[in-house]
């Protein structure tokens, strides 16, 4: 990136290089963004009390915004709390003019009046499939392979099923090799720190949606999941992702106060089992540990948001994806100098960007 002309938010972030290019055919290489950008309906003045009510408008937001995706120029861009409305006046015509094509799907609350966008240039990449998983029909679903329906009221239940998250998920196709990456793009549910169990269900239908969706292929593809998780790395939902660790797992669900047995949680995996798929953190695998923040603003200071991949492997079906380098982050004493979501930073969260080729 030349910082020459970056927006203030780029200013102070470096790549960070886990391969070194002389070995890398440029050709080969692109590049993936995800970001929560932070949705309208989510605005609300008491949330950020220390902000302009009219400065947490999107349409003030979207300038800045726009000149972060423009100056990170990525190949690939996976949003996340899109408003239907931002997407289909403002932001899709906007990525047009780029040379992006896009998809886009809304979570289905309408409470939640928000959903997932993923954009990727027309020029690298082609789109060649696209699903939206509802994670509430995948929980139903994998919740009649076990037998805690005999233990459990349908009330308790619906904790799981009764839920509007999505991921959506795309196949493309890259132009220059032909080799095709399925990229996965979802946002876990919030509402309160007591959902662990919750997200750690929801993490486990990403996988049996990627599953599925990756059984609609025949050959070798890549794989990569990316969004807010709205987990920890010490939570368990980001343990199932990259380790499948389930007793780890099972364990922070009992200190939660939510357990699911883990007799139970090996049930619902095996409908995982014909095609194993164990992922990795970006930024974990090049920096080796996750970033300090992610997301910031009065409240909170967590790191949330996680571009994962399946790393290339003897036994995976990948396509011989690896990882170039990550953008490093903020600290965050930096960014509370002009706390999130401010005129410098359009979102309470900051971008991930990881450049990934094709071996």
């Amino acid at each position: 990136m030349n910082r020459k002309n970056a927006p203030p938010s780029f200013a102070n972030r470096k790549e960070v290089l886990k391969t070194e290019t002389d070995d890398v055919t440029p050709d080969h290489v692109f590049s993936l963004m995800s970001y929560n950008v932070l949705a309208d309906c989510h605005t609300h003045p008491y949330t950020y009390p220390y902000r302009d009510p009219t400065h947490l408008d999107i349409n003030f937001r979207h300038k800045r915004l726009l000149e972060e995706l423009q100056f990170s120029d990525c190949d690939v861009i996976c949003l996340q709390e899109v408003g239907p409305g931002y997407y289909k006046d403002t932001l899709e015509p906007e990525m047009q003019k780029l040379g992006y094509g896009g998809v886009y799907y809304k979570r289905t609350f309408e409470k939640n009046d928000e959903g997932c966008a993923t954009f990727f240039k027309s020029f690298k990449f082609t789109l060649q499939d696209s699903v939206a998983y509802k994670f509430g029909e995948i929980a139903e679903k994998v919740s009649f392979f076990t037998d805690e329906r005999n233990d459990t009221t349908d009330s308790d239940f619906s904790r799981y099923t009764d839920r509007c998250d999505v991921a959506l998920v795309t196949l493309l196709k890259h132009v220059t090799t032909a080799y095709t990456v399925v990229v996965a793009n979802t946002h876990l549910v919030w509402e309160s720190e007591h959902l662990m169990d919750v997200r750690f269900i929801q993490s486990l239908c990403c996988l049996v949606a990627l599953r599925e969706f990756r059984e609609r292929h025949t050959g070798r593809v890549g794989t990569i999941l990316c969004g807010d998780f709205n987990s920890e790395p010490t939570d368990p939902a980001y343990a199932l992702i990259v380790s499948g660790c389930l007793k780890e797992a099972n364990m922070k669900l009992i200190q939660s106060g939510k357990n699911i047995s883990l007799d139970t949680t090996k049930k619902m995996l095996k409908v995982l089992e014909e095609d194993k798929l164990i992922l990795e953190s970006v930024y974990k695998h090049v920096s080796k540990t996750e970033p300090k923040v992610t997301n910031l603003d009065a409240e909170f200071c967590l790191c949330l948001d996680y571009i994962f991949f399946e790393p290339r492997s003897e036994t995976s079906k990948g396509s011989g994806l690896e990882v170039l380098s990550v953008l490093d982050f903020l600290s965050e004493e930096e960014m509370r100098k002009n706390l999130p979501p401010s005129e410098i930073f359009p979102s309470d969260h900051l971008p991930l960007i990881a450049k990934f080729f094709f071996n």
